[in-house]
């Protein structure tokens, strides 16, 4: 117990409320688009959510850019650097930029290919496509305010993002509303109507944001010098820590993708899918909560280290990890003994929802060990040490959970519970693997 400060415990969770609420906002709205267009079938139930699935694959890309400037903004603050965290900010928000309008443009154009390569149904293509490419055309909106949102949680200001993320989810669940049934004169866009509304509440949220770091309320403001013109040696430095969680985010959600067509090539793929489409956001709840933990482990752990209190971060390190995977598996119980009446809230299908429910039951058992090597990560992640948790991703992701849930599902014959079976045993892999690197000490020596 010599590594535990539960004296801390407030203060973390004084943070990781308002991370986890924004950004299960969006959630709430992916849940809130299915819903809405459940009235136009199964295929569309589908579309909606294998689509999401696509944009988790490339929003990652942004967090090249958004890790390595949280562990910089939050260790300049830990020194009391204000000036650095303000430049920092800048870079991130000129790089991202730039990055996201590349990727916006490769994935308009290359969107139906994508899907075509999945095996999805061909109902499930048609109404997908649409949702997918005016997603690509808000990407750059998107990755310009979630820049800023990490950049204030570095600062352990989590409730400004918060109220921004309100504002903005609330008006893109409004315009959702509207394109998608064509109300208010609106043009009745039918799914892709989600999508169009989630570009709107996308600018509004990015516009807000940029007024918040002026505003000089907020954790973070940002200081007249410095510039937003590239300066090479810090997004040098900051696309060092950043581009090994890239690719670890690529490898983990690129992992999803082939996670799905194996579901898609499944017997009776599309009740599969829809099961999973309405399922994966419940998992993303637990997810979203794992990773608002994550989050504020970087930012406590980063202030330490940025302070040359490494005693301190490591027993910050430590105690976030207990409470964060206690707190998963209270919160994953009632998910797993509620799992019937949930999926009956969107679909009426029995076949959807006797494969929803032990899907539910899987992801109940899994998420304590993933947000324990999320919250491991995070802790890393704070010392600039990303390399290791890229390796265990591309280990338990790739070496364990696709060859084990194509064994379990096909040669040994248990169909899509196979599947889900697979989805406990690579979670409690990574898990072992993140917590014996953050056993091991070495990162509380790294400087970045």
């Amino acid at each position: 117990m010599k590594n535990l400060d539960f004296s801390v415990s407030r203060r973390y969770l004084a943070l990781v409320g308002p991370v986890a609420i924004s950004s299960q906002l969006d959630n709430l709205v992916g849940f809130a688009e299915i819903f809405m267009v459940r009235s136009l079938g199964s295929a569309a139930i589908s579309a909606v959510g294998i689509s999401r699935q696509f944009v988790m694959v490339v929003g990652i890309t942004m967090v090249a850019v958004t890790t390595g400037t949280m562990t910089m903004v939050a260790q300049a603050i830990g020194a009391k650097d204000h000036q650095s965290a303000s430049t920092t900010t800048k870079q991130s928000i000129t790089l991202v930029f730039a990055v996201s309008a590349l990727i916006s443009l490769i994935g308009y154009l290359g969107s139906s290919t994508a899907m075509r390569l999945m095996s999805l149904p061909y109902e499930v293509i048609v109404l997908g496509l649409p949702y997918l490419k005016w997603f690509f055309i808000s990407l750059p909106l998107m990755g310009v305010h979630y820049t800023i949102t990490t950049c204030l949680h570095a600062s352990e200001d989590a409730r400004s993002p918060l109220y921004i993320a309100v504002l903005s989810n609330v008006v893109r669940l409004i315009a959702g509303y509207g394109f998608i049934f064509g109300v208010w004169s609106l043009p009745e866009l039918g799914v892709k109507g989600a999508a169009v509304g989630g570009l709107v509440g996308s600018g509004l949220g990015m516009g807000v944001s940029i007024l918040a770091l002026y505003s000089g309320r907020c954790g973070l403001t940002l200081s007249p010098e410095g510039s937003y013109l590239p300066e090479w040696d810090r997004a040098r430095r900051i696309l060092r820590i950043g581009i090994p969680s890239a690719i670890q985010g690529l490898f983990r959600n690129g992992s999803n993708l082939v996670f799905i067509k194996l579901v898609a090539l499944t017997a009776k793929s599309t009740t599969a899918l829809a099961a999973f489409a309405i399922g994966n956001q419940m998992e993303r709840v637990l997810r979203r909560t794992s990773l608002a933990f994550g989050t504020a482990t970087t930012s406590l752990v980063g202030h330490s280290l940025g302070a040359r209190e490494v005693d301190q971060a490591e027993k910050r390190a430590w105690t976030t990890l207990t409470l964060s995977v206690t707190g998963m598996i209270a919160l994953g119980i009632p998910i797993a003994l509620l799992g019937d009446y949930y999926m009956s809230i969107f679909s009426s299908d029995p076949a959807v929802l006797v494969v929803g429910i032990v899907y539910l039951w899987a992801i109940a058992a899994a998420e304590p060990f993933l947000c324990g090597a999320i919250v491991g990560d995070g802790a890393l992640r704070a010392a600039g040490d990303t390399m290791p948790p890229l390796y265990y991703t591309l280990i338990a992701q790739w070496l364990v959970r696709l060859p084990a849930a194509y064994i379990l599902a096909f040669p040994l014959g248990y169909g899509v519970n196979g599947i889900w079976i697979a989805l406990v045993i690579f979670s409690a892999a990574q898990a072992i693997l993140t917590i014996r690197k953050l056993a091991r000490g070495d990162w509380k020596s790294r400087r970045i």
